[in-house]
């Protein structure tokens, strides 16, 4: 896969099993504590910086808040989805403009990826609407700094146990189909 001229086949699969939970969570936290960035853009940028993905950041900047500050979906599970999109997402320049929008065979272990982190995410914290998930915190306060700050954390280790985890993702997919066709 090739993603603004970069070949990204082979580089981040290396990259993503030498990355710690530890490393991701604490860049993650640190970017949105402390350099200006909101949740969405504290999971691509940590996702870029770890995977040697290029990236940017405009792409993601309107999902912090839960989309707009609309208190929707949370950015930091949109960042982490948009950061999925990219390492498994389809080159549809290098693939060939063709009709029916998606190559189902391409997108399969992308939707299962997809799927595992919002399985993860939701085990966790039940939803993954941003108004519920600070339901309790008044918006704009230090404690709602930390409360996201931590969440953000927590989801870029959610996000990484994912990608470290694909192949056997495929495999038990893989399973599934074989024992529903018998």
């Amino acid at each position: 896969m090739y993603l603004w001229g970069v070949n990204m086949s082979q580089n981040w699969k290396e990259k993503v099993k030498t990355v710690t939970l530890e490393e991701v969570e604490e860049r993650s936290e640190n970017l949105f504590r402390s350099c200006g960035y909101n949740c969405a853009e504290s999971m691509l940028q940590t996702a870029s910086e770890t995977l040697g993905i290029p990236v940017d950041l405009r792409y993601v900047t309107g999902f912090g808040g839960g989309l707009g500050e609309t208190r929707c979906v949370c950015g930091a599970f949109n960042g982490g989805v948009v950061s999925l999109n990219l390492l498994l997402g389809e080159d549809k320049q290098k693939l060939g403009a063709r009709g029916g929008g998606r190559n189902e065979e391409n997108a399969a272990l992308l939707d299962l990826a997809i799927q595992e982190f919002s399985k993860k995410f939701k085990s966790q914290y039940k939803v993954n609407c941003c108004k519920v998930l600070t339901r309790t915190i008044t918006w704009g306060t230090p404690e709602h700094l930390e409360h996201c700050v931590q969440l953000t954390g927590e989801t870029a280790k959610m996000l990484l146990q994912v990608v470290q985890n694909l192949d056997a993702l495929k495999e038990q997919d893989s399973a599934e189909e074989e024992k529903g066709a018998n």
